[in-house]
């Protein structure tokens, strides 16, 4: 059997010969046997498998025996695993058993499913698996309609479900740039993370259509999210007008010291995921860093926000 194996990752397991200036620091694999979503911002929807990119990345195919042997042989390179997955619910019975063989190399595994795969999820947390991350990428039925495809008022309350069973495990992916406004997206983030779950928060990749949101919202919602889930914010303590976040209830020095030199504006998602240039091509300023922010970076990004003097 073979699997897909992120660019990044691939030279880190030296099975492709290159350099980068910024590794993984999760092991990134694919396991996609024709997707049938039909989201509006993926390469490999509709079946795609032509297409060796998701977001930005490059899926070269290796072995899966060998992958694991390099993934497992001392020292090893990485301590989490990512399975993300195309959705085929034909798959689900080869998934389950792909997934537990990461897990039982007992290095934590995550891994990425639908919103209609919550039944899925419980199940493979209740196998052995560490995290799951589910992409609900919208953050209203509008969009959820409009890019997803799918039926909102299904998936959202069997999403809570889960997250209310497992929520300390779940990551939801949101992506910002897909329509909703600032305050919608607030709003959603907020739910989640009081039912538990917490965030991985893209920015659009514009690989098929639409634009790459504006730096200044992006940075905002990083911020936001940052801390919202850290407790030092709520929704409806913040202020908004036209549904641009404009006011946090925190300012000034407290705002900078609870925003931890530059880890709001960091990759979010599951513990050791830093996804570099999932968001970016390489000389593009980062949407989620995928290291720690030097000092101009940091007082950058704040100044982006334009929330600091609020």
């Amino acid at each position: 059997m073979n699997i897909r194996v992120s660019y990044g990752t691939a030279i880190v397991l030296g099975l492709i010969k290159a350099r980068q200036d910024v590794a993984p620091t999760t092991a990134y694999l694919l396991f996609d046997s024709g997707c049938i979503g039909q989201c509006s911002f993926c390469s490999r929807a509709n079946g795609n498998e032509r297409s060796k990119k998701l977001s930005r990345i490059i899926w070269p195919e290796f072995e899966l025996l060998k992958v694991i042997e390099l993934l497992t042989t001392p020292p090893q390179p990485f301590s989490r695993v990512c399975l993300q997955t195309g959705y085929n619910p034909d798959n689900e019975t080869e998934l389950k058993k792909l997934a537990v063989t990461l897990a039982q190399t007992g290095i934590a595994t995550s891994v990425t499913l639908s919103p209609s795969q919550t039944a899925l999820a419980s199940e493979l947390l209740s196998l052995g698996l560490d995290h799951v991350g589910i992409g609900l990428d919208a953050a209203s039925p509008a969009s959820y309609a409009e890019h997803k495809k799918k039926d909102w008022e299904q998936d959202w309350p069997a999403l809570l479900n889960l997250l209310k069973q497992n929520g300390e495990k779940i990551e939801i992916h949101l992506i910002f740039g897909l329509g909703d406004s600032e305050e919608a997206f607030c709003q959603r983030i907020q739910k989640i993370i009081d039912t538990n779950g917490k965030i991985s928060l893209f920015a659009l990749t514009p690989v098929n259509s639409g634009k790459a949101p504006e730096m200044a919202e992006y940075r905002r919602m990083q911020a936001f999210r940052f801390l919202c889930e850290n407790r030092r914010i709520r929704f409806e303590d913040c202020k908004f007008a036209d549904g641009r976040l404009t006011n946090l209830p925190i300012s000034g020095y407290e705002l900078i010291t609870a925003l931890e030199n530059g880890n709001a504006f960091r990759t979010s998602g599951c513990g050791n995921c830093n996804r570099p240039y999932y968001n970016e091509r390489p000389g593009q300023a980062f949407f989620n860093y995928p290291r720690p922010l030097s000092v101009a970076e940091f007082s950058s990004a704040i100044e982006d926000t334009h929330l600091q003097n609020s």
